[in-house]
């Protein structure tokens, strides 16, 4: 006579509700710390780049107006 299984298999929808709820809580804020992380770096490589485009705007802004000035004289 085959052995019958009688054990029962919980479908993965409804282990993942049963997960306890600190778990899953505990994963979402550590991904939310890492994105803060990248966060953190892009922002301050945005802050970096828009002071090497501030510069560059200086010393476009100095050119234009000595060339201006040079124009005037000729």
């Amino acid at each position: 006579m085959p052995k019958m299984k009688l054990s029962v298999t919980v479908p993965a929808v409804v282990a993942t509700v049963t997960r306890p709820v600190a778990t899953r809580l505990n994963r979402i804020e550590g991904l939310l710390i890492e994105m803060r992380g990248v966060l953190d770096f892009h922002l301050k490589r945005i802050g970096a780049l828009q002071g090497q485009v501030d510069i560059l705007i200086e010393a476009s802004a100095r050119r234009t107006a000595r060339g201006a000035r040079m124009g005037k004289n000729k």
